[in-house]
């Protein structure tokens, strides 16, 4: 049942499909009943689609923090990134005020699909992300470019509201690519 919450193909085909059964049956027949049952599954159908836009499954949740802390970090926040992080992400706090002071970012984008696993698929506290990250900036004192991309893992753990970020895992690693962009 999830599945159908987090991809909308398959609904919209089954639908798809059921309303040109009903449409064939009703141009054939044009009974009432059959214009009915062509009503009833189109309108089935809009409401499933809404649905799915609607619910935000927990590896949607996952997918929605990801892409926020980039966000934040391309819009060379530091407050919202590190709002995004877990109260136990002490490495992670500790990168983010070490180099986003000093760093100007002009990209931080998730560039291949998220992968996630959860924990427990009914009550997930713990979720790791993995994912081909880009990220472009420039060093703020001297103005150099860099750019790279990387294989990332994100740790997540489930907070109040949303997911927080925990541990931010590269390769290569991210604080030696902004190391030399310093040098």
């Amino acid at each position: 049942m999830i599945y159908l919450f987090e991809n909308p193909i398959p609904l919209l085909m089954i639908g798809l499909v059921l309303l040109t059964f009903s449409g064939v049956m009703y141009y054939s027949t044009r009974s009432v009943g059959s214009f009915l049952a062509t009503v009833l599954i189109a309108v089935l159908t809009l409401c499933g689609l809404v649905m799915e836009q609607i619910v935000y499954t927990e590896r949607e949740l996952v997918e929605v923090a990801v892409t926020s802390i980039c966000d934040a970090a391309e819009n060379n926040d530091i407050e919202d990134v590190r709002a995004h992080l877990a109260a136990s992400a002490t490495e992670t706090r500790k990168m983010v005020d070490k180099l986003m002071p000093i760093i100007q970012v002009e990209k931080a984008n998730v560039i291949s699909d998220i992968k996630i696993e959860l924990d427990d698929p009914k009550n997930p506290k713990h979720a790791t992300a993995r994912f081909e990250g880009y990220f472009a900036g420039k060093y703020k004192k001297t103005g150099t470019p860099g750019a790279g991309r990387s294989s990332v893992t994100v740790s997540l753990v489930r907070g109040e509201h949303r997911w927080l970020i925990e541990n931010v895992v590269s390769d290569p690693d991210f604080e030696q690519l902004i190391n030399q962009l310093i040098n």
